[in-house]
């Protein structure tokens, strides 16, 4: 794919992420309890989750109406060979309890392989964003990962769904190896957003289980590009979980997570 058209579709990213940022800005700290439901138990979504995705989702198939769009909330069908993969909130719960990490996240997946992404955090106003071969930014600064190689003096990402289906066992066993091996780890509870402070060095490393395609296909574009590794145990699936890093720690992530859960 020739470098314009990725511009183009990285610039329609941007745009669109922006667009449901400011659904969200709109709502933070303002929702009452009519503009929250659960899904499921511990599965929440608000008003300002559907109106992002909605305000996104027609963006998009404005630009690109040949295109196919997946969102958390409104679903859709991969039957293109160009699919948009949106979260138009990711962190609600953070969102919903006045926790300022959380973001809008809108991927491109072309012909199987993820290559424009773009994440939004509406409190700090940031844009993270990167296209195949074009590197990684925030607010138009280039990013890359950390350059640390001392373990204990790295950190390390971590999340696990609420809902999880394998025994909770074996994420307390990562955790637990991780944890002694590392200098800290955290759990900020945004998947698109972690994998972005990633990206930028905040983090040095991140594991993440039982995610779906919305969730990291924007980050893992932003985490390539920034010089970083991305594997998904399971591919773009729902359910597939992420190992991502720096070179440094990414060999030693890789291995503690498929040797404990045997992925």
């Amino acid at each position: 794919m020739n470098t314009p058209y990725i511009k183009e579709l990285l610039q329609v990213a941007k745009e669109a992420s922006l667009l449901g940022g400011f659904v969200l800005r709109e709502y933070f700290g303002k929702l009452s309890a009519d503009h929250i439901y659960f899904k499921g138990e511990k599965d929440l979504v608000s008003q300002a989750d559907k109106e992002s995705e909605d305000r996104i989702r027609d963006y998009i198939l404005r630009k690109f109406p040949d295109h196919s769009v997946v969102g958390e909330e409104n679903g859709g069908t991969s039957v293109s060979h160009m699919v948009w993969f949106i979260d138009p909130l990711d962190g609600t719960k953070n969102f919903v309890s006045g926790f300022p990490i959380f973001g809008v996240s809108v991927g491109l997946v072309a012909e199987g392989k993820p290559i424009v992404g773009a994440v939004y955090l509406p409190y700090f106003n940031s844009l993270y964003y990167a296209g195949e071969g074009l590197g990684a930014y925030k607010d138009g600064r280039s990013i890359h990962v950390s350059t640390r190689e001392n373990l204990k003096r790295m950190s390390v990402s971590y999340g696990f769904p609420s809902r999880a289906r394998r025994n909770l066992d074996l994420y307390w066993a990562v955790f637990r190896e991780v944890f002694e091996s590392v200098g800290s780890m955290r759990r900020p509870g945004a998947a698109a957003v972690d994998l972005c402070f990633l990206a930028e060095g905040v983090f040095d490393g991140l594991i993440e289980f039982e995610l779906n395609p919305w969730d990291v296909v924007a980050g893992m574009v932003i985490v390539k590009e920034a010089g970083g590794l991305v594997e998904l145990t399971n591919g773009l699936t729902n359910g597939t979980d992420v190992i991502a890093g720096s070179p440094y720690i990414f060999p030693y992530l890789a291995e503690v997570v498929k040797l404990k859960l045997g992925v």
